[in-house]
């Protein structure tokens, strides 16, 4: 089967790069960090012209969509999302979209998957509006919600980031009060590649894909700093109210379809994070 993965540089369209099957052929695209092991192209997804000459070149008949970028949201999450829908009708192409818990409004956790967005926030907007297309104009799509992407070595780049910072001796301030499901970005691949196995039929509507264990801010600050040695007392404790703009604060996903169909078991995060020594 011809795949095309967009965003094939990032955390998760580089790991279902080195997860993909043996019978899949790959193309991936990228903004500007190099991808590796697979034919790609450089290609910005807002320009339609360049993306429909992408869908022309490579001819695919499963998009994985994983790219995005918050910077502008309405052009690199709203419009990109566009072009690639168009370039999956003209070529019909199935699609198995990346979306996020953050469309949600974090006040009626758990989530089910029926959940309707209800962002609070920009991105979240953006983000909801993309999935709208997508459910729109595409219904036999795969839309995955997803949370907090973490990945233990080498360190997503949130987790680079806490380290770095506790490392160069500076303060973090995380809030105790949001809570998320992260999940291994390995766990996350090997799950998409199972619903990318099922037939079209099953495989359409929204997925939740997360871990099982709820985690604050600050609580999945201190597992990064006890996984690399480092002192979290310069992990200061805040409320998400100190946030001058709004944020979701509960984004615990139920993951019953997933849970249903998949083989696949998410890891809790505090068992990803834990130290080899700590088993």
């Amino acid at each position: 089967m011809r795949i095309l993965i967009t965003g094939g540089a990032g955390l998760l369209g580089a790991e279902l790069i080195r997860g993909a099957p043996a019978s899949a052929s790959l193309f991936a695209t990228r903004r500007n960090a190099p991808v590796h092991a697979v034919p790609n192209a450089q290609v910005d997804l807002a320009d339609d012209g360049a993306v429909a000459g992408l869908f022309a070149a490579v001819r695919p008949e499963l998009v994985i969509h994983t790219a995005y970028s918050a910077r502008d949201g309405e052009r690199d999450i709203v419009r990109a999302t566009g072009n690639v829908v168009d370039g999956c009708l003209s070529s019909g192409a199935r699609l198995i979209h990346m979306s996020t818990d953050a469309l949600l409004d974090g006040e009626s956790a758990p989530y089910a998957e029926s959940a309707r967005p209800d962002p609070v926030h920009e991105y979240g907007r953006h983000k909801a509006a993309a999935e709208d297309d997508v459910r729109t104009r595409l219904p036999a799509s795969a839309i995955i919600r997803t949370s907090l992407i973490v990945r233990a070595e080498p360190p997503d780049a949130g987790s680079a980031w806490v380290i770095d910072t506790l490392r160069g001796g500076d303060p973090i301030r995380l809030f105790t009060d949001e809570l998320r499901c992260p999940i291994a970005v390995q766990d996350l691949a090997a799950q998409i590649w199972e619903i990318a196995a099922l037939p079209a039929a099953d495989s359409a509507g929204v997925w939740h894909l997360a871990g099982p264990e709820a985690v604050s801010r600050y609580a999945l600050g201190l597992l990064i700093a006890q996984r690399h040695g480092l002192d979290a007392g310069a992990i200061i404790p805040v409320p998400s109210a100190s946030s001058p703009a709004p944020r979701p604060r509960d984004l615990r996903l139920l993951t019953t379809r997933a849970d249903r169909a998949l083989r696949t078991r998410a890891r809790p995060v505090s068992s990803v994070l834990a130290r080899a020594a700590d088993g």
